[in-house]
């Protein structure tokens, strides 16, 4: 603490106090000018102190880096820039309070500067002190009107601190910005009721369709409403989505976040540059975060399935036995290590991990699915078709579900059964949407209804055609010559 303490002294000022009593008396004009200038240096207000860390609370890669920021900021107490990087490093490590210290001496320092006002209303509104985050986000806003993170912040912040009115003339201008920002209809229809409301929360998920938190509170509206089956079924899709949101790019938070060299900011970095394609560079960051936090299991989680997409089987089955072991109750360890030996031809290793996955999360669509198509393999038709019912009643809109239900409907001669499960997934417009119109085509040419087919299959066509699928356009073909149709 001894070099904490001389950085305090170090920044200590001297504070002079002046006291005028007794009646007026001409004076100089030289003293006039000194009392004015004492005057208004005593109405200046007074910068903020530099926080006081305490940095036995953080680990050690942590504290060093906070250490170094603090020890900059220090012996730079006047460099807004310097001051910020210490609020900054600080909240980044959730340190809410010291951060927003820092941000307001820097703001003091650097009045013009967007992005110290805007760092000091997310860090309050993230402290839950959301009255308080109004004036410092306006403040941004003000300064940089084009950013749409500052505008929902400024929203929320007013949403959050009781202020709904003020909050829908926020939310309502950033929808006038960007009618595309999900979060943006979701939050003016938090301010609204009735009719009004459910038509902004539809158009959040129209723009994000998995957004759980707009599905919650659409299926809650429909239920005032009287329309019990929409809510019930918008329910659902809130169980698979509970922590869904859409994504904002918001360039200024994300230099903050990078900051974070404790495990979820390096998990959150690995995150990111898996999603650019990068996974061994997301790998080596997952590696480098369990030998800093050997229990982290979202860590080992993550490594089953980097590895996996690597290539790299010796590493992954250590990862899964790492995971297991610290998180036997884990789902998703089980889930990512099936799907390895699912692709590496181990059938029997997946059906058991997919089978753990979905005692552990009966709502994971995608291991039931799964494990439908391994028990398929076998030529057990009526389990596989089971199973594919269950992944359908985790996730009624699964496409895949319904395709491999459909099919097998299909090859049981089940065709009225096959045709409505194919109904429901050829509806899109995709790279998928061709594969589905054929088959539902030729189920229909199979229960003879000739012109349906016909119709359907030159749709397929139209498709495959559009996605350069030209395996399957010939296909499609061939059924048109048998039906006798003319392309």
């Amino acid at each position: 603490m001894g070099p904490l303490r001389r950085w305090r002294a170090r920044d200590a000022k001297v504070r002079y106090i002046v006291r005028v009593s007794g009646r007026a008396k001409p004076v100089t004009a030289l003293l006039v000018a000194l009392v004015s200038l004492l005057t208004a240096c005593q109405r200046k207000p007074a910068l903020p102190a530099l926080p006081v860390i305490d940095l036995s609370a953080f680990q050690p890669g942590v504290r060093e880096v906070i250490e170094e920021a603090a020890r900059r900021a220090h012996a730079e107490p006047m460099n807004a820039a310097v001051v910020a990087k210490l609020g900054m490093t600080l909240h980044a490590h959730d340190r809410f309070v010291a951060a927003v210290v820092c941000y307001r001496r820097a703001a003091a320092l650097d009045p013009g500067r967007f992005e110290y006002l805007y760092y000091q209303g997310a860090a309050l509104s993230a402290d839950g002190k959301y009255a308080d985050a109004v004036a410092p986000l306006a403040h941004a806003v003000g300064l940089q009107p084009e950013s749409k993170p500052a505008r929902l912040k400024l929203a929320d912040a007013l949403m959050e601190a009781g202020k709904r009115d003020d909050a829908r003339r926020a939310y309502q201008a950033a929808v006038a910005q960007d009618g595309t920002v999900a979060a943006a209809h979701y939050g003016l229809a938090r301010t609204l009721t009735g009719e009004a409301a459910i038509t902004e929360y539809r158009k959040a998920l129209e723009i994000f369709p998995d957004y759980g938190a707009a599905q919650f509170a659409l299926a809650s509206e429909y239920r005032k409403a009287g329309r019990f089956a929409d809510a019930e079924r918008t329910l659902a899709g809130y169980e698979r989505n509970r922590t869904a949101t859409p994504p904002l790019e918001d360039p200024a938070l994300a230099e903050v976040f990078a900051l974070n060299v404790g495990a979820t900011g390096l998990l959150r970095q690995a995150k990111a540059l898996e999603r650019q394609g990068q996974l061994a560079e997301a790998a080596a960051i997952c590696e480098r975060t369990v030998q800093q936090y050997p229990k982290f299991e979202q860590a080992w989680i993550n490594l089953i399935s980097l590895y996996g997409r690597l290539n790299q089987p010796e590493k992954l089955e250590n990862a899964y036995r790492q995971a297991i072991a610290i998180a036997p109750a884990s789902a998703d360890a089980y889930y990512n290590y099936g799907v390895f030996c699912y692709q590496s031809g181990r059938f029997d290793a997946a059906r058991e991990a997919f089978e753990k996955t979905v005692e552990l999360d009966p709502r994971n669509a995608d291991a039931w699915n799964n494990l439908g198509s391994v028990v398929e393999r076998t030529g057990a038709f009526e389990r596989a078709a089971e199973l594919y019912r269950h992944a359908i009643s985790a996730r009624p809109e699964f496409r895949l579900a319904h395709f491999q239900l459909g099919r097998i409907y299909a090859n049981k001669g089940r065709n009225p059964e096959a045709i409505a499960e194919f109904e429901k997934c050829a509806g899109n417009n995709d790279e998928q949407t061709a594969t589905c119109l054929y088959a539902l085509g030729a189920t229909h040419a199979r229960a003879g209804h000739r012109d349906e087919s016909i119709t359907l299959l030159k749709k397929a066509r139209e498709q495959a055609v559009s996605h350069g699928q030209s395996t399957l356009v010939a296909s499609v073909d061939r059924d048109l010559q048998k039906l006798g149709a003319v392309r």
